[in-house]
């Protein structure tokens, strides 16, 4: 399988990086310079991640984990579909792009991203409410020294600890994520998978 991703750090498509190499399977790295104005070729709206994949283009990071995961069920990265973990994989693997991520986005977008004349701070208190719900929900389902589906890391953690990254100045009330988050950002692979890229 020839696997070629469009790439840019501190982005969403760290999250198929980072699952590519707890895969441990060989794939071709693609750096685009989007904070520079370059735009993906392969992406329908210029952006990241895309993966092509055999020549296809696929594009949407939780997509693209979510297939990877199954697709090589011998990594034990996904619960089998009949597995009685499966139900709370796929909660999860859909919570993060749907109830974390945009709470946390909207603040980055509003003081950090957006030219200053376009940031709305009223959008950021309300947004920083919204995310302070969610980490207090998410900070009672961590409270243990596992991960998403208890002592088995998946794929899901790698959604979660890598939009948990974001914000890390937001987590310190929450030391029962913080220490999730250094236990997931402690492996091997997040380390390869956030190396730098040739220029």
């Amino acid at each position: 399988m020839d696997i070629e991703l469009y790439y840019t750090p501190r982005t969403r498509s760290s999250r198929p990086r980072w699952l590519l190499e707890e895969l441990n399977i060989p794939y071709t790295l693609h750096p685009v310079d989007l904070f520079g104005g370059e735009r993906n070729p392969i992406h329908p709206l210029g952006s990241v991640p895309a993966m092509r994949i055999d020549g296809e283009a696929m594009f949407e990071s939780g997509a693209m984990c979510h297939w990877l995961a199954d697709r090589f069920p011998e990594k034990g990265l996904a619960p089998a579909f009949d597995a009685a973990s499966r139900r709370a994989y796929e909660q999860w693997m859909f919570f993060v792009p749907g109830t974390l991520e945009p709470p946390a986005f909207e603040i980055l977008m509003h003081t950090m991203i957006l030219p200053e004349k376009h940031r709305v701070a009223e959008i950021v208190g309300f947004a920083e409410k919204g995310y302070k719900r969610v980490l207090r929900k998410l900070a009672t389902e961590l409270d243990h020294d596992g991960y998403l589906l208890g002592a088995s890391f998946s794929c899901a953690d790698i959604m979660a600890g890598s939009t948990l990254n974001w914000l890390p100045d937001m987590l310190e009330p929450y030391p029962t994520i913080q220490a999730y988050v250094q236990r997931v950002t402690a492996r091997d692979a997040y380390a390869r998978a956030t190396l730098p890229t040739d220029p």
